[in-house]
C-alpha cells in the first residue's frame, strides 16, 4: 500500500498530532458543539492551502461572505487577499433572510454537485471548504436519503480529485460526533473539536478521532483560540537532532554550585520547592540576573506580583534588574493567571521564546497556575510548558509554593517526573528565629551534595554553606 498523501494544515500543533496535516483528495470532517471553533479552524485550514498554493473553494451555507471574510481577516488569515488573487473561491449560499421559507417536495443535493463541479472546472481548485453540512441538511431529510446524498456528495468531491473540509454540529461534548449521524462513517479524518467547562473555566481541546491508513496522536490535546486563530500543544517532549550540551552553568548562588558539583546542567529543568517565606523568589532573582549579566538571554515570567513591585522588591535585596532589561538582555513580564488560561499562557511562552529567544526561562510561580485551574487542566499546562522548553533546547528555573513544611508536602507523581533537578528550600523554627536550609533532591546525569545547607537572606540575594559553618 503506498503511503498517504497529506497537506499541512498550518495549524501550530496540529500537523503534529496527524504526522503531517489533513489527507490530500480525501474528505476531512471537522466536528463540535456551537462555538468550539470549528469554522475558524476550516478557514485557518483554507487559507494556509491557499498559500501553499493550492486553490481552494469556500462553501459557506451558515454565514455570509462578507462575515466570513471579516472573521478569517481579524484572525489574520487574509482571506480577502487570497479571494482577490484567486486561490480562494468563496461562494455564499446563505439562505435569504428577508422572507419565509417554504420547504417543497423532497432534499436534493444534485444542485451543489453540479455547482462545486463547475467552479471546479472553471477555476482549477483542488480544495475545498463546506460550513457546515449541518447546515446544508437542513431541513433535515430522512435518515435513508439524507445517507444516499451524503455519499454522493462525498464521492463527487473525491471523483473531482478534491481534498475536501467539512464542518458539522456535534449534538454534546462526547457520544454521537454529529446531530446527523452519518458523515463520520464515511470521511476519512474526523477532528474533533470541544469547549468544556473544567471547574470555572472552560478549556478547549482536539482530538484526532480517526484517520484512515495514517498513525496519529491518541486522545485530547489542549488548544486555544488566539489572535492568529487556534493553536494545538501536542504536549510531545521532541527536542532538536543536536545534541545537549555536556556543560554547565552558575546559578548565581555560589554556595549553590558547590552543592550541584559545578552548577546546573544545561538544557535542563530546575524546580524550586519550598513554602512561602522561603527565598524561592530571591533565588529566581539570582538565577535572572546572573544570567543576564552573562550576556545571556533570560525571560522571568512573573505571576504573582505586578512588575514595579517585582522590581522594586529585587532592588532593596541588591539585585537591581531594570538596567539588565534596558540593556535587552532581560525580559521580565508579570500578569495574573485568574486573568487567562493555561493554554494562552503556553501561547504567551511559545512566543515568547520564538521572538526573544532566551537560553534561561523562570517561572514564578507554577503554583498560582495550578490554583487558577482544574488538576487536569494543571497537568497538562505543566506537561506542555516542558516540551515547548525541550522542543526548544533551553534551561528552566520553575518556583513552586508548597505548604508549611517540605517533609509534610507530596508532590504528584508527574510533577515529580518532569524536572531534571529539583532544589527544596525550607526552614525551621529555632530560639534564635529562623533557620532556613536548602538541599539538592535529585539532579539527574549529575553528583551534588545530598545534605542540607544553610541559607540566609543577605544583601545581594543569599548566601549558602554547610549546616555547622558560620557565615561570615
Amino acid at each position: 500500500m503506498s503511503a498517504i498523501k497529506k497537506l499541512p494544515t498550518g495549524v501550530p500543533g496540529l500537523d503534529i498530532l496527524t504526522y503531517g496535516g489533513i489527507p490530500q483528495g480525501r474528505t476531512t470532517l471537522i466536528t463540535g458543539k456551537s462555538g468550539a471553533g470549528k469554522s475558524i479552524l476550516s478557514l485557518q485550514i483554507a487559507c494556509n492551502l491557499a498559500r501553499l498554493g493550492i486553490k481552494t473553494i469556500v462553501l459557506s451555507i451558515e454565514e455570509t461572505a462578507e462575515d466570513l471574510v471579516a472573521t478569517a481577516d481579524t484572525l489574520g488569515f487574509d482571506l480577502a487577499g487570497r479571494v482577490k488573487d484567486g486561490t480562494v473561491v468563496l461562494n455564499d449560499l446563505t439562505r435569504p433572510l428577508d422572507g419565509p421559507t417554504h420547504v417543497s417536495g423532497s432534499f436534493d443535493v444534485e444542485g451543489l454537485v453540479h455547482l462545486v463541479t463547475d467552479v471546479v472546472k472553471k477555476s482549477g481548485a483542488t480544495a475545498v471548504v463546506l460550513d457546515s453540512v449541518t447546515a446544508l441538511f437542513s431541513p433535515r431529510p430522512s435518515e435513508g436519503h439524507m445517507r444516499s446524498h451524503f455519499f454522493r456528495l462525498v464521492s463527487t468531491f473525491r471523483q473531482l480529485g478534491l481534498t475536501a473540509i467539512m464542518t458539522a454540529e456535534a449534538p454534546a461534548d462526547y457520544g454521537q460526533l454529529t446531530t446527523l449521524g452519518v458523515e463520520d462513517f464515511v470521511c476519512d479524518t474526523v477532528l474533533v473539536l470541544r469547549n468544556l467547562v473544567d471547574g470555572e473555566r472552560r478549556r478547549r481541546s482536539i482530538e484526532v478521532h480517526k484517520y484512515r491508513r495514517s498513525p496519529h496522536y491518541k486522545g485530547e490535546y489542549p488548544c486555544t483560540m488566539t489572535l492568529q486563530g487556534l493553536t494545538v500543544f501536542p504536549l510531545d517532549a521532541r527536542q532538536g537532532d543536536e545534541l545537549s550540551e555536556d556543560a554547565r552553568y552558575p546559578s548565581g548562588v555560589q554556595g549553590l554550585d558547590a552543592m550541584t558539583h559545578g552548577g546546573w546542567l544545561r538544557d535542563s529543568i530546575v524546580l524550586v520547592r519550598g513554602p512561602s517565606g522561603s527565598g524561592k523568589t530571591t533565588l529566581a532573582g539570582m538565577y535572572a540576573r546572573a544570567g543576564a549579566m552573562r550576556d545571556e538571554r533570560v525571560i522571568y515570567y512573573g505571576f504573582e506580583e505586578t512588575k514595579p513591585i517585582l522590581l522594586r522588591n529585587f532592588a532593596k535585596v541588591g539585585l537591581p534588574l531594570k538596567e539588565l532589561e534596558a540593556a535587552g538582555n532581560l525580559r521580565v513580564e508579570c500578569r495574573y493567571p485568574e486573568a487567562t488560561s493555561p493554554e494562552d499562557l503556553l501561547v504567551q511562552l511559545r512566543s515568547g521564546l520564538a521572538s526573544f529567544k532566551p537560553s534561561l526561562i523562570v517561572v514564578d510561580s507554577i503554583s498560582s497556575i495550578e490554583h487558577s485551574t482544574s488538576e487536569r487542566g494543571f497537568r497538562q499546562f505543566m506537561v506542555g510548558l516542558s516540551s515547548l522548553i525541550r522542543e526548544h533546547s533551553r534551561s528552566a528555573l520553575l518556583i513552586q509554593t508548597i505548604g508549611t513544611f517540605v517533609e509534610n508536602d507530596v508532590a504528584p507523581a508527574y510533577l515529580s517526573t518532569i524536572p531534571d533537578a529539583i532544589l527544596l528550600m525550607n526552614y525551621a523554627r529555632k530560639s534564635q528565629g529562623l533557620e532556613r536550609t536548602m538541599a539538592v533532591l535529585k539532579m539527574r546525569g549529575s553528583q551534588h551534595a545530598s545534605d542540607e545547607h544553610r541559607m540566609t537572606i543577605v544583601s545581594g540575594g543569599l548566601a549558602v554553606e554547610p549546616l555547622g559553618k558560620q557565615f561570615a
